[in-house]
């Protein structure tokens, strides 16, 4: 049976239930909780934790590959030039397939210098809002990798949403290895959905696993339907090393999601339209 949600997402699994799940057992953070309060909460979204020496190791790596690949095209281009055309026919898709793979290095190192430590999402209570701290690192290794210029490294989006709109769904990728099998990787797919219906406006990823997992999901519909009794409220644990990239809220948007009532957030608003 298909998703309920329509248009359906690429690599649909399953959707998920909201609501609270259980008041028995306990509901972890998978170490994602970035804050908490009686008002919201931050989780975390970083699905690829590189940190000072990852990062560092990466980028050695990745310019020595870029710069041979760039010395190989000066080679070759020239001595191409004037040869019979069944070698120019080897030869110039060869050259394309090298810059286009400059490209992806090219889109690696920007990020790696410019994305931030993470892509949180604020979840308040109060007044039943959702906000998305969105960057392109999140869904790096999707077709916007190929489509997506690479300069656009450092942009930053900023999304709100009605948490009634706010649907979830299971998306899965398999990709074989070499010494057989597959390898799976599960996400979470947050869908918004027009009001009152089941047609999807906008999607964005809450988690990534390796393996089949609702723990994120479950608690903040627990946390959100004020059912905090067995909730992990252990915090993310700090890392060592802080990228300088910090995550940085818009004025605006960070003060309506600390929001204590409606009532708060409208003030708020009416301040910033003003």
């Amino acid at each position: 049976m298909p998703s309920k949600y329509q248009p359906q997402l690429s690599c649909w699994r399953e959707d998920l239930y909201k609501g609270i799940y259980t008041t028995k057992l306990h509901l972890s953070n998978n170490k994602k909780l970035r804050f908490v309060n009686d008002d919201y909460c931050e989780f975390s979204r970083r699905n690829i934790g590189w940190g000072k020496i990852g990062r560092s190791i990466t980028l050695v790596i990745i310019a020595p590959l870029m710069f041979m690949i760039l010395f190989t095209l000066y080679a070759i281009i020239p001595d191409i030039i004037g040869d019979p055309i069944e070698y120019n026919l080897i030869f110039i898709p060869c050259c394309i397939l090298f810059i286009y793979i400059i490209y992806i290095l090219i889109q690696c190192i920007f990020n790696l210098l410019f994305a931030p430590e993470d892509c949180p999402i604020r979840l308040n209570r109060k007044t039943r809002k959702v906000y998305i701290y969105e960057h392109f690192l999140l869904y790096f290794g999707t077709r916007a990798t190929f489509t997506r210029s690479p300069f656009r490294a450092k942009e930053i989006t900023v999304k709100e949403f009605d948490w009634a709109d706010v649907q979830a769904v299971i998306t899965s990728v398999s990709s074989p290895i070499a010494s057989g099998g597959v390898v799976r990787t599960y996400r979470i797919e947050c869908v918004v959905c027009e009001p009152n219906s089941n047609h999807i406006a906008d999607h964005f990823i809450l988690s990534t696993h390796n393996s089949l997992c609702y723990d994120e999901w479950m608690w903040i519909n627990s946390y959100m339907a004020f059912s905090d009794e067995n909730l992990d409220k252990k915090l993310k644990p700090d890392d060592e090393f802080s990228w300088p990239i910090k995550v940085n809220w818009p004025e605006e948007i960070d003060k309506k999601s600390k929001a204590s009532s409606l009532e708060d957030y409208n003030r708020i608003n009416g301040d910033y339209k003003n």
